[in-house]
């Protein structure tokens, strides 16, 4: 059984802070990600997205990961658990978001979300089609801060 993980990196023309709070404040997180967030800002803080089928290509059914917070340094890091409800047999995955400052006003972004055991294959997939949607998302609201 082979662990797979989703990596993704993207530049962002904003500060960290602009991208950690687009990361971290679940007002702004819905601008950009799910329809609803909780997200409490401390390691062992909760989190729970409901996304909803409506709008969003990439989503054949309504999807509602929760977790808990592992790693939150503002400005730099921010890592959670993510197990999506009703998705039998998901393994237990962990999403973190890596900030560095690269340049005035300019952010590197390297997302992992790992932990996929066994075969997962088709969530593997869905998720990294996901995280390609959204990390793009995240830079078009990003970009307009």
């Amino acid at each position: 059984m082979n662990d797979l993980e989703i990596r993704k990196i993207i530049e962002i023309d904003a500060s960290p802070e602009t991208v950690f709070k687009a990361l971290s404040d679940p007002e702004e997180i819905t601008q950009w990600f799910p329809d609803q967030a909780i997200l409490e800002p401390k390691v062992g803080g909760k989190i729970k997205f409901t996304f909803f089928t409506k709008d969003v290509e990439p989503l054949d059914r309504d999807f509602f990961p929760e977790g808990e917070i592992v790693e939150f340094v503002p400005n730099k890091k921010l890592a959670y658990t993510w197990i999506p409800m009703g998705i039998p047999d998901f393994p237990r995955t962990i999403v973190t978001w890596n900030l560095e400052k690269i340049g005035q006003n300019k952010t590197r972004v390297t997302l992992t979300h790992s932990g996929f055991i066994g075969k997962p294959h088709e969530l593997y997939k869905e998720h990294s089609y996901g995280w390609n949607y959204f990390t793009n998302r995240l830079i078009e609201y990003c970009n307009k801060k």
